[in-house]
């Protein structure tokens, strides 16, 4: 029996054509800055959270996984878990239901008016920065904004951003922000639904809440999917809006993950249990995304 041979004919980049050089020319420098910008910085944090480092105490020191076991043993960790999981049930949740009943209003009572559908995602158009100095005027001291309107209602005044209302207040600012993300993002799906389906839906004698059931989320459900992972990524490592209005407090009433990371990282220089922590929140985006494809199903992906 004669053997068999196989060609496997070779990459030589000699060989391609002046047009074909140049495409592979393009694809290299996107590749690169990925690599540049995410892969380098990934691999450093990787290798900077199995370090005790300290950057008042000279070189780092490999101690394995000693500060993924810290993590689990302190109790200050678990509880800023535990916090930065009730951050994320509370936001995503309201941001979801709230954004899609403006996206369906927008839709069904105002498509047309176009300053209408600007004004209600105006929110998402300012930086998290200055949206955060603002509440903070709005919020802070008995004195403020908010204490003035709730006084004239005969409400009494309260510490917005003190103990009892801090976490609220916390939840409340990033609803307002964030909301107008998943109001484009539905209202842009709702323009997709089959107006044959609808008037189908009401030949059958359906409801809004039937048409809405039955019709409407099953026909936008890929864009739903998606936005409930985008906001579940986003509000897992949220830091900016925190950080300005309360600083983590009072004492430890707001310290989320993404503000543990900071006091660790740049208040207390230990590098190690900072990068330790950021591994954290990279996995836990994984496992919920991971969680959400798998329960949503990939047709509600596709």
């Amino acid at each position: 029996m004669s053997a068999v041979r196989v060609v496997v004919p070779s990459f030589q980049l000699s060989t391609l054509s002046e047009r074909e050089r140049l495409g592979y020319m393009l694809l290299a420098l996107p590749l690169f800055y990925v690599m540049a910008v995410t892969l380098v910085p990934l691999l450093f944090n990787a290798y900077a959270s199995v370090q005790s480092w300290n950057f008042l105490q000279g070189e780092p020191l490999y101690v394995g996984l000693e500060n993924y076991a810290e993590l689990v043993e302190d109790p200050r960790w678990l509880w800023s878990l535990l916090r930065t999981a009730v951050f994320v049930a509370l936001a995503v949740s309201i941001e979801l239901l709230l954004g899609f009943l403006i996206a369906f209003l927008l839709y069904r009572r105002f498509n047309n008016i176009r300053w209408l559908q600007a004004l209600f995602l105006t929110p998402m158009m300012i930086s998290e920065v200055a949206a955060a100095l603002a509440w903070r005027l709005l919020l802070s001291g008995h004195g403020s904004l908010l204490n003035w309107v709730v006084g004239i209602l005969g409400i009494e005044p309260q510490l917005w951003l003190g103990p009892d209302w801090a976490f609220a207040a916390v939840v409340l600012v990033d609803v307002w922000q964030q909301t107008p993300f998943v109001v484009l993002v539905i209202f842009a799906a709702l323009q997709g639904v089959p107006a044959e389906l609808l008037e189908a839906a009401e030949l059958d004698g359906a409801g809004t809440w039937r048409k809405i059931r039955h019709v409407i989320i099953p026909t936008i459900l890929p864009s739903l999917s998606v936005v409930l992972i985008f906001r579940t990524v986003f509000a897992l490592r949220v830091f900016t809006t925190v950080w300005i209005l309360t600083g983590g407090g009072p004492g430890d009433k707001t310290a989320v993950l993404g503000v543990e990371i900071y006091r660790v990282a740049f208040g207390s220089f230990d590098i190690g249990m900072g990068a330790a922590l950021s591994v954290v929140i990279l996995v836990l985006s994984l496992v919920m995304g991971i969680l959400y494809m798998r329960a949503l199903g990939r047709e509600a992906l596709s």
